[in-house]
């Protein structure tokens, strides 16, 4: 990975991850961030729980995402939480392109965070604060090819200082 994104990954108590990083951003044509992730193929979702984000940068950030590789300038789509933006859907729509951003402002953690893909690569982010009402923030198609990533995402957006997030009921 790239030296300015190192961070951690930690689980305790059960069922709450703990992740650090450092890093640029996840944007523009390449990502500096800290990704914890498993194989998806086909079809797929991940939901969490944002239970809490440092305040690094206003624009750190932490999420789910789904990824087309782990190189830095892959496709991909996320759904974010800020410290100080709001929610976030984000994507790259081919490796190297630059990144979009649909943001809602005034929304912070706690939040519950979503984003699935379907057979034909629509890409659906949404978030709750409650996990049971659902507000969708995007739905577009992002061209990916399998094996997919899908994760848990952090960047600091400070390569200089370590951005903290703890994580709660992924599924």
């Amino acid at each position: 990975g790239n030296a300015a994104s190192v961070g951690s990954f930690a689980e305790g108590p059960a069922g709450t991850y703990t992740m650090t990083s450092r890093g640029a951003d996840i944007a523009g044509t390449s990502d500096e961030f800290y990704f914890a992730y498993k194989q998806l193929t086909g079809v797929g979702a991940i939901v969490a729980k944002v239970e809490s984000i440092r305040n690094s940068h206003n624009w750190a950030k932490a999420g789910v995402m789904i990824r087309n590789s782990l190189e830095p300038n892959s496709a991909h789509a996320m759904m974010v939480v800020t410290p100080a933006q709001g929610v976030s859907h984000q994507r790259r729509s081919a490796a190297g392109d630059g990144s979009t951003n649909f943001t809602e402002a005034g929304i912070t953690a706690p939040q519950w965070v979503k984003i699935e893909r379907d057979l034909g690569g629509m890409v659906t982010t949404s978030y709750s604060d409650d996990a049971i009402t659902w507000t969708q923030l995007a739905s577009e198609v992002v061209a990916m090819n399998p094996p997919l990533y899908v994760g848990l995402a952090l960047t600091s957006h400070a390569t200089g200082i370590t951005c903290e997030a703890v994580f709660s009921n992924v599924q």
